[in-house]
This record gives C-alpha cells, structure tokens and sequence, in this order.
C-alpha cells in the first residue's frame, strides 16, 4: 500500500471507504478561496509520501481539472530547479509559472506565484510508473489530475478522480480537458 500521510483535518472511518484503486486548468487564474466548493474542508485529505521532485520532473498534460486552477492547454513543464520544482504551461491568459519548494511528503509550497498565490500544493496521488498524479491543496482553492499523455489510460484517470473525491473534492465542478 501507498504511504499516505493525513493531516489535522483527517476523520476516522465515517465516510466512504478507500476506492479499490487509491486512487492546472480551468476558470483562469487566482483560484477561489477556502469555502468556495471545490471540496469539503472537514474532509479527509493527505499526501503521498514517496512522491519526489525527480518523480514529478518532465512532461505532463491535464486531464481533470477544478474551477479556479490555472487554465492551462498543451504541455505542462515540471522540471528539477536546485532541491525544489519549476513549474511552467501555457495558458489564454499568457504563461503560467511556479517555483515549488518542497516540503517533504508529497507536499510542495508555491510561492507568490501569479498563478497559485502562497499555496501548499500537495500529490494525493500517484500511479507506481509515475504516469498519473493527483494534485489538490488542503484548502481546496486548486485541483486537477494530470498525465504524462494527452489521451488514454482511462483506468488511470478513473482512479485519480476517485481519489480526489474521497479527498473531499466536489466532482460535479470537475471538467475533462481535451488536449
């Protein structure tokens, strides 16, 4: 089993149980603020402890997304900068670009970034050959699921969005992006 590790807002068992398999990008950029709907703020939510700066290091494409998550379309860029992560997209409204320093755990903190303010930006999830990631925030301004390709591995997507829901994301306000 994955290493995850919950924070203070973990519940004990109560709501669904885990999916079978444990399982940026829309409104523009400045997402919503806590309370706005992406998902529960009492809900469960933690990161993936294994996940690394070199496990997330290339190319990536969003496949998933929630509003207020940078509207971004073609390739998604996370490369290696120093111990911490550049990220860098192109969007509508111009380039998109975040340093990410990490925090250990799967967690990363972007940093006044035009794109995502002063934002911990944690992977909920992460298939074992690094090929899909779930992304979210503990306060629920961002979320989206990302691949290393623009179409397929459905099964892959399907567990992503299973576990973002059972982080507490509201899926009716997620939307497929096509690439």
């Amino acid at each position: 089993m994955t290493p995850l590790t919950a924070t203070r807002h973990a519940r004990g068992p109560g709501r669904a149980g885990l999916p079978a398999a444990i399982a940026l990008v829309l409104a523009g950029c400045g997402g919503p603020g806590p309370g706005d709907g992406l998902r529960d703020p009492e809900g469960r939510i933690s990161s993936q402890t294994n996940v690394t700066a070199a496990r997330l290091d290339g190319n990536w494409h969003v496949r998933v997304g929630w509003p207020g998550t940078p509207n971004l379309s073609g390739t998604l860029r996370i490369a290696q900068a120093g111990n911490g992560l550049t990220l860098t997209g192109s969007a509508p409204e111009g380039t998109v670009q975040a340093n990410l320093a990490p925090l250990g755990n799967g967690r990363f903190r972007a940093s006044d970034s035009p794109a995502f303010g002063d934002s911990a930006l944690w992977v909920l999830w992460m298939d074992a050959d690094d090929r899909t990631a779930a992304i979210g925030t503990p306060d629920g301004r961002f979320g989206w699921i990302m691949d290393r390709t623009a179409t397929g591995g459905a099964d892959r997507i399907t567990a992503g969005t299973e576990i973002m829901e059972w982080m507490g994301y509201d899926l009716s306000r997620s939307k497929e992006t096509s690439q």
